[in-house]
């Protein structure tokens, strides 16, 4: 970024500022989020100079800060999403200087089991973004085994 104009470079430093000041999800090293989040910072700083058109009547500085910024909360948004399927459910691993007790942990524990866990988890996700009205029906349906004709009759 040395090729750019001052104006252009803090532009883009406070949108990589800002960025830093949000949650980091928690399968990230501190370093190393704030690493890619100016890795990313870069990238998308030199996109939107190429990019840039004069005749828009939009400042370069300003242009260059809002393409940084929703390019870092896209990717922001896209990790939090990664570790709430692939990380959230987990249970916190023992640090070594706690001791190794991952054998007891993990005694018992078959595939049929983690995926079935797993199954659980992802339902009860699924359940959490349905509204009350849905999950209504759901529990109606599956659990007290009412068929569509009777729910509607009861609405």
């Amino acid at each position: 970024m040395r090729g750019l104009s001052p104006k252009v470079q803090k532009a883009a430093q406070s949108a990589s500022w800002r960025a830093r000041q949000w949650y980091r999800p928690p399968h990230w090293d501190g370093y190393e989020w704030h690493e890619e989040i100016n890795a990313i910072a870069q990238a998308v700083t030199l996109e939107a100079c190429f990019c840039f058109d004069e005749q828009r009547g939009v400042p370069l500085e300003a242009f260059v800060f809002q393409k940084v910024l929703i390019a870092l909360r896209g990717f922001h948004r896209r990790e939090w999403a990664y570790f709430a399927v692939h990380g959230g459910h987990l249970p916190r691993v023992a640090d070594e200087a706690e001791g190794d007790e991952s054998a007891e942990v993990c005694e018992g524990v078959t595939i049929e089991v983690l995926e079935r866990e797993w199954q659980r988890y992802l339902i009860c996700w699924v359940l959490e973004r349905l509204s009350e009205r849905e999950r209504q029906v759901i529990k109606q349906v599956y659990w007290d085994e009412q068929t569509e004709a009777e729910i509607a009759l009861l609405c």
